[in-house]
């Protein structure tokens, strides 16, 4: 941490590779979350009722 602090390069390389790997959780995420409302269509697709009936 003290390098970080007082290298200037090294700071920019930890920030640059930081950067990266919010980038990558972020996309990672939202893939997760487009897979997990896909899902979630498909499966009340297959318990919606016909006609627009509605369970009790």
């Amino acid at each position: 941490m003290d390098r970080i602090a007082s290298d200037h390069e090294t700071r920019a390389l930890f920030r640059a590779e930081l950067d990266r790997a919010i980038a990558e959780h972020c996309a990672t995420e939202a893939e997760l979350a487009s897979f997990a409302e896909a899902a979630a269509e498909a499966l009340n697709s297959l318990v919606r009722l016909p006609a627009g009936e509605r369970a009790a």
